[in-house]
């Protein structure tokens, strides 16, 4: 109940905030383009938000920001405004979405094109700009400024765009605001900023068009260069999807190793979500909380492979030949995890290494203490964590005291002791692991606790961050 009054309450200011934007630029309007120059721009508009791709957190991402940057610099802010809103409802309302979807999505258009446009007058820069107009006989210096006005207008569009975007998405998902903004902006801010020069090339062919093309049919020009610009789009969404495809595989190769041992089935999900609980700790950026709990998830996806399918049936302890055999695994699963091009890196290095220890004894690298990748530090924590947590053909699962005193047994050998203290100090991590192992936590850590992050049992000024604005 709280959440909905929370987004109820944003998109009414935004939608407020949209129209109090358009009301400033009402005394700057330009004049009004005509009506089939109106409605084609916004059919177009309409026609394309239908080509649109699945981002990963709660939205949806699409290439109309070419028209609406055209528009508004073609037709002014206002005009512009208008289109983009119009454009926005009518292809809103054909996709039958949640009215308050439909007015926050609208609005937002309608605030991200008119702060645009506003910083864009501030600065100096024409309604159409000069170059558009009389290109050839305008100096170098002045195409350089009115460039550089443009590029700047598109990025204050992106950026509205994207926090008001990720705020609604943050407040419908209780995802820091960060979070969400890094997984859904940061791979794409820079194509769709290179991106926003077609709409300087669509707008010079609207410009010019008007005196080539008879009967003021310049808007049928805009196929020249939206065709294009679809294509690219088009196969840069082939390209996501195929990305897709190959997480979806290794998660399915994930749970076709475990179908084959019961004691472990469901760990690499238990293991991602511990890793990813201690970065959270760690205070690292949005990226890494990604590729370690990716990481986490496939560290032991190299169990895939026939000759280990004996070993992981087995009830009894392994013999010295059967772990070296073992063994192996961590190589074998970076090798397939790098058949995605998007893990190879810090994600596959981070799988490859979850079974090197701090004191340098560990596989396949004989890596020791900072050598060893962060994230498979963490993992290595994770996993053991989730190993003794669980109940195993030869013993059964520790009690939560024996895990921490494990832990603090092997801090500094087998374990990053800086790593031993945050699992050690953090609430959210032992709750995790509480929850994990079907135990539960004292009750005088049972009523602590702190909505929206995590809480640490013992504060220490050299390890308290917390993740997330």
């Amino acid at each position: 109940m709280a959440r909905a009054l929370g987004i109820g309450r944003y998109v009414a200011f935004v939608g407020v905030a949209a129209t109090a934007a358009i009301i400033s630029l009402w005394p700057f309007r330009e004049p009004f383009p005509g009506l089939f120059e109106f409605a084609s721009f916004v059919l177009v508009g309409v026609l394309i938000e239908r080509l649109n791709t699945q981002l990963r957190v709660g939205a949806h991402g699409s290439i109309v920001f070419l028209v609406y940057l055209t528009t508004a610099i073609l037709f002014g802010g206002v005009w512009g405004a208008l289109m983009a809103g119009l454009a926005t409802g009518i292809s809103q309302l054909t996709r039958r979405i949640a009215p308050i979807k439909l007015v926050f999505n609208v609005s937002q258009r309608v605030l991200s094109v008119t702060i645009g446009i506003i910083v864009y007058r501030l600065l100096g820069g024409g309604i159409p700009p000069e170059f558009l107009k009389t290109v050839g006989t305008i100096s170098s210096s002045a195409v350089q400024r009115d460039l550089l006005l443009f590029f700047v207008f598109a990025a204050t569009y992106f950026g509205a765009n994207s926090i008001l975007v990720s705020g609604a998405v943050s407040l419908s998902t209780g995802r820091p605001l960060r979070e969400v903004w890094d997984l859904n902006t940061r791979g794409m801010i820079g194509y769709d900023l290179g991106s926003s020069a077609a709409a300087l090339l669509l707008a010079w062919f609207y410009v010019r068009a008007q005196t080539v093309i008879p009967f003021g049919l310049g808007p049928l020009s805009l196929v020249l260069v939206i065709f294009p610009v679809v294509v690219l789009r088009h196969i840069y969404g082939l390209y996501f999807r195929l990305q897709e495809s190959g997480r979806e595989l290794l998660q399915v190769m994930v749970k076709a190793i475990e179908a084959r041992d019961p004691y472990t089935s469901g760990h690499s999900i238990r293991v991602s979500s511990l890793a990813r609980s201690i970065a959270v700790d760690l205070g690292l950026s949005t990226k890494a909380l990604e590729e370690i709990s990716t990481a986490g998830l496939l560290h032991d996806v190299g169990k895939i492979h026939e000759e280990f399918a004996p070993l992981l049936r087995k009830n009894d302890k392994l013999t010295d030949e059967e772990f070296t055999l073992l063994q192996t695994h961590s190589v074998k699963s970076a090798d397939l995890v790098g058949i995605i091009s998007s893990f190879r890196g810090p994600i596959q290095s981070m799988v490859r290494s979850h079974h090197e220890r701090w004191d340098g004894h560990g596989y396949p690298d004989g890596l020791g203490g900072e050598e060893i990748p962060l994230g498979s530090r963490i993992i290595m924590v994770s996993d053991t964590i989730d190993a003794m947590t669980t109940d195993r053909p030869y013993r059964d699962a520790m009690s939560l005291d024996r895990v921490i005193s494990e832990l603090q047994r092997c801090s500094g050998t087998q374990f990053d002791p800086h790593l031993v203290e945050v699992v050690l100090s953090s609430l959210a991590v032992r709750r995790l692991m509480a929850e994990q192992s079907g135990q539960q936590l004292p009750p005088a850590l049972q009523d602590m606790d702190t909505p929206g992050g995590s809480q640490r049992v013992a504060k220490s000024p050299a390890l308290f961050r917390k993740s997330g604005v």
